[in-house]
C-alpha cells in the first residue's frame, strides 16, 4: 500500500470513529471535525504522490533438524530495488504583487508615512504633494530646497502632532514666478504714516519703493530697525506679503555674517592683488571704455505722444528716455489745432501730458479724446524717468518685460 492510500485509509477511519461518537451534546464540534477531515481527504486525493522505495521484510529461516544442517541452503538472491529520484524543481523568481515605482516620481512610501515628490515654492513656505512646508521650517534648514528639487518627506510625531522631515534627494530647480527679496530694512514714512521697503530687481532699472500692507505690519509687529523678507509673484509686487521678520539679535547676526563673507572674499583675492596692480600699470595710459548701465527696451515698437510746450526742456528730456528704450516720441506743440491734436492722440499708443508744461486747452482736449477712444493717458506734474516707467508697467505689464541691451560709450 502506497503513502497516498495509507493517508486516505487513516482519514476514513477517523471519520468513522467521529461518527460513532456523535451525540446531541457534541454534535456541533463533531460535525466541524468531520467537515475538516473530509476537506483534508479531498485535498489529499487531488495531490499526485511520488513513489518511494519499497521495504522488503526480512524472512525468518525455518527451524532445521540435525539432518538438514548438513545440507547447505541455497544462497538468497539479492533483491534489486530501483530508487525513483524526485524531479528537480526549478525555483521561479518571486514576482511582487506591487508594481515597482521609480525613485524620482510622485508616490507614497511606508504605508503613507513617507512621500517623494518635487518641492513647489509658495509665497509663504512651500509644499510637496499635499504636505505643506512652513516658512519657519525652511529658515531652519541650512540648505533649503529650491523650486522643482526632488525631496523626501518622512513623518514623525512631535508633541502629539504630525510633522515631516524634509530631505533633498536631487537638485533639479525649475523656473518659478515667485520672487523673494531677502533681508530688506523696513522703513516708516512719517508723511504717509506707512511702512515701506526699497529694492532693486532685474525687472526694474531703478530702485523701487513699495508700501507694505497694514495686515502684514500688524501681524509681524514691525518696529524701527527691523529687517524683513518679502515675496511676490512676478509682476504683482503690490499683492506680495511679508514672509519673515528678523529680530534685533538675528539682524545683527545676519549683518555680521554678510560682513565676514565679504572679508573672506577680500582675503581670497589678496593673493592676486600684485598681478592686478601689474595689469593696471600696463594699461594706465590707455583710455578705459566706460560701460553704461543696461537699459530695457520697454518702449520697443511704441509711439508715445507728448502734449507739451515746444520751447521747454521737457520734450528733449522725454525724447531721450523714450528713444533709449526703443520707442518713438511724437510732439504735439501749442501751435497744433484741436483737430490735429485729436489725430495724433488716435495715432499714438499712449499719451503723456506734463501738467506744468502745457496749456489748459491742450490738456483738456487731449484728455477728452483719449478718454473717448480708450487711449492710455498719463497726466503728471513731475514727469521724471522712474514715474514714467512705473506708470507704463502698470498699464502694460506683459509688454514691459523687454530684453536688455548693453551700450558702450
Amino acid at each position: 500500500m502506497d503513502d497516498k492510500l495509507k493517508i486516505i485509509e487513516l482519514l476514513k477511519r477517523q471519520v468513522t470513529a467521529k461518527t460513532a461518537e456523535l451525540t446531541t451534546e457534541n454534535i456541533q464540534k463533531t460535525t466541524q471535525d468531520i467537515q475538516d477531515l473530509l476537506k483534508i481527504l479531498n485535498d489529499v486525493a487531488a495531490i499526485d504522490f511520488v513513489a518511494t522505495p519499497s521495504e522488503t521484510p526480512t524472512k525468518q529461516e525455518p527451524a532445521t533438524t540435525s539432518e538438514a544442517k548438513t545440507i547447505e541452503a541455497p544462497a538468497p538472491k539479492p533483491i534489486v530495488t530501483t530508487q525513483v529520484e524526485k524531479p528537480h524543481q526549478v525555483e521561479q523568481p518571486k514576482v511582487s504583487s506591487e508594481p515597482e515605482v521609480p525613485l524620482l516620481s510622485e508616490h507614497w512610501l511606508n504605508n503613507h508615512k513617507s512621500y517623494i515628490g518635487r518641492f513647489h515654492l509658495d509665497l509663504n513656505g512651500g509644499h510637496v504633494g499635499s504636505i505643506k512646508v512652513s516658512e519657519s521650517k525652511l529658515h531652519k534648514m541650512s540648505n533649503p530646497p529650491e523650486n522643482g528639487d526632488w525631496v523626501r518627506a518622512d513623518e514623525y510625531k512631535d508633541s502629539d502632532s504630525v510633522n515631516y522631515k524634509m530631505t533633498t534627494l536631487k537638485r533639479d530647480p525649475l523656473p518659478t514666478d515667485i520672487v523673494r527679496l531677502k533681508f530688506l530694512p523696513a522703513v516708516f514714512r512719517q508723511d504717509v504714516k506707512r511702512w515701506y521697503i526699497e529694492f532693486k530687481s532685474p525687472e526694474h532699472e531703478t530702485t523701487q519703493q513699495l508700501l507694505l500692507g497694514d495686515y502684514d505690519v500688524m501681524l509681524f509687529k514691525l518696529k524701527p530697525g527691523d529687517y524683513i523678507d518679502y515675496a511676490y509673484r512676478r509682476g504683482q509686487e503690490i499683492d506680495g506679503k511679508i514672509i519673515w521678520r528678523y529680530t534685533n539679535s538675528a539682524a545683527v547676526a545676519t549683518r555680521m555674517k554678510q560682513r565676514f563673507a565679504k572679508a573672506s572674499d577680500t582675503e581670497s583675492n589678496h593673493e592676486t592683488a600684485a598681478s592686478r596692480q601689474t595689469q593696471y600699470k600696463a594699461t594706465v595710459n590707455k583710455p578705459a571704455k566706460r560701460k553704461q548701465r543696461a537699459l530695457q527696451q520697454v518702449f520697443a515698437n511704441k509711439q508715445l505722444l507728448l502734449v507739451c510746450i515746444e520751447n521747454s526742456g521737457m520734450p528733449r528730456k522725454v525724447k531721450r528716455n523714450v528713444e533709449e528704450r526703443g520707442g518713438k516720441l511724437i510732439l504735439s506743440p501749442r501751435s497744433d489745432s484741436n483737430a490735429m491734436l485729436k489725430k495724433k492722440v488716435q495715432k499714438a499708443d499712449m499719451v503723456i501730458v506734463p501738467t506744468d508744461f502745457v496749456d489748459h486747452g491742450q490738456m483738456f482736449a487731449a484728455k477728452d479724446e483719449a478718454k473717448r477712444i480708450g487711449k492710455p493717458i498719463w497726466m503728471a506734474k513731475n514727469t521724471n524717468e522712474r514715474n514714467m516707467l512705473q506708470w507704463y508697467k502698470r498699464h502694460f505689464p506683459n509688454e514691459a518685460k523687454a530684453p536688455v541691451m548693453d551700450y558702450e560709450a
